[in-house]
């Protein structure tokens, strides 16, 4: 198979192709080399040379399909860094259940993709790696903190890459690369690194919402020491995202009042949505839970922070190494200072306040059966704006302006536990994409999912190649 065919066919194709004998998953990997070696000099969303030698475990749903994980997840010989020169020697020892419920599908984990420090941020730039850019253009950043696994798969180096969302972590740079990013329900899938909060959830960036419904139905499931356990699916959630959700009541929204609001362009991507659904049939209303904003970015500031002097000494002594100013970005230390001043009394404070929006996001579906608001405040930002070690605010001034001028509407989703999805159907009069967030109902996975595809099937965007690409562009094909 040559790059140029391998790059036409999503996750859900490939794993096809394998099983009916037709492609080998040697030659798929050889693909996912070839194209790594051509772009990752451009975009660095890879942290180091594919393994070209990876093999399946027998048999499974996506069997031969080549994946990367995002650096510092759970996978067995994986980088352990998550961007952070503090851990960049250590690797992973073992699968964690996540990953381990991918290797018994049948992927094949070529490699890792770049990340900001410990996750923290919103774009994914580090000292240890440098800037991750965008396929789009390379001078803006594919936000973070999963931004090396879009950049990857929005550049057609493989299908599909891991990516974790504990504030906006994978719809953040789903909007940013205009592919594919479902955050699932709180429990919905195993993150086993969860604290207090339980704000996090693993799962997958993809190019097509088919492929994220079937990475969904090989990952979910209950796990020993979970926290929180979701209802089963009713049936497959690939068959959800496929289907029709019947009559539905959708409110949509471009501001949270007296926090922030959405640029013309992020507004203009939810209209045509919210219009897109309405010519379906379906009853579209401008409409929000009611939330005090500044009232929970204080709080999920107050989570954010909390706990991690306990992470950062837990992983000098890991790594042997002091954490400090050689080994932590200059913002991941004021984070920790900021972290070392909360209470417990903040901590239930905060708590109290997650409790009522949870209850409002809650009361909202009441009435309504989704909510549709842009993905982000503005398209992908430029490399450098929101870089962790170059801004010279407090941790609070830091993180208000990323906030305010970009990622302010999906953290409420991490403290809530609800699903949601950045779905790329817009492009910005830049030609930069922009996405759009489907929310939908407490565990009510297979509804967004099901939007979602009927938001792909209205508004396809396959054929939507960014200049940085592993496959023949059309008017390279043209010529």
């Amino acid at each position: 198979m040559r790059v140029d065919e391998y790059v036409q066919h999503d996750a859900t194709s490939l794993a096809g192709l394998v099983e009916r004998g037709e492609v080998s998953s040697d030659a798929l990997v050889e693909c996912a080399a070839t194209a790594a070696a051509a772009l990752n000099p451009q975009l660095n969303a890879i942290v180091s040379p594919l393994d070209v030698g990876a093999t399946p475990t027998a048999g499974g749903p996506l069997h031969g399909v080549p994946i990367l994980t995002k650096s510092g997840h759970g996978r067995r010989g994986g980088p352990a860094g998550a961007g952070s020169r503090l851990l960049s020697a250590l690797h992973m020892g073992e699968d964690d259940i996540f990953c381990g419920r991918l290797r018994a599908a049948g992927v094949v984990f070529v490699g890792a993709t770049t990340a900001p420090e410990f996750g923290l941020y919103a774009v994914t730039e580090s000292r240890l790696h440098g800037p991750t850019r965008n396929p789009w253009d390379l001078t803006r950043t594919p936000g973070g903190s999963s931004g090396g696994s879009a950049a990857a798969v929005a550049a057609g180096i493989v299908p599909v890459a891991t990516g974790g969302d504990g504030g906006g972590s994978i719809r953040t740079p789903a909007h940013c690369t205009g592919v594919f990013g479902f955050k699932p329900s709180r429990g919905r899938t195993p993150f086993e690194g969860n604290l207090l909060f339980n704000i996090s959830v693993n799962h997958v960036l993809t190019r097509s919402v088919r492929d994220s419904a079937a990475f969904l139905d090989v990952t979910q499931g209950a796990y020993p020491g979970a926290r929180y356990h979701v209802p089963p699916p009713a049936r497959p959630f690939a068959a959800a995202a496929a289907s029709e959700p019947g009559p539905m009541r959708v409110g949509f929204a471009t501001a949270l009042p007296g926090f922030a609001r959405a640029d013309p362009e992020c507004s203009a991507a939810v209209l045509g949505a919210a219009s897109v659904l309405e010519s379906m049939g379906y009853d579209v209303t401008e409409s929000s839970p009611s939330v005090n904003w500044a009232e929970f970015f204080d709080a999920f500031m107050c989570a954010w922070t909390h706990s991690l002097p306990w992470a950062i000494e837990g992983a000098q002594r890991r790594a042997g190494v002091r954490a400090d100013a050689d080994t932590l970005e200059p913002m991941t230390l004021r984070y920790r200072q900021q972290g070392e001043l909360v209470t417990t009394r903040e901590l239930l404070e905060a708590d109290q306040v997650f409790r009522r929006v949870t209850r409002a996001v809650d009361d909202f579906f009441a009435s309504f059966d989704i909510w549709l608001t842009p993905t982000a405040v503005s398209e992908a930002p430029a490399v450098g704006t929101f870089d962790p070690a170059g801004a010279e605010e407090s941790a609070r001034e830091y993180s208000l302006r990323v906030l305010r001028d970009y990622s302010a509407f999906t953290p409420l989703l991490n403290v809530t536990g609800h699903p949601a999805a950045s779905v790329p159907i817009a492009r910005s009069s830049r030609g930069l994409p922009v996405g759009v967030q489907i929310v939908g109902p407490a565990c009510d996975d297979a509804r967004v999912l099901a939007v979602s595809g009927q938001l792909e099937n209205a508004k396809p965007w396959r054929d939507r190649i960014p200049p940085v690409w592993a496959g023949i562009r059309p008017e390279a094909a043209g010529r």
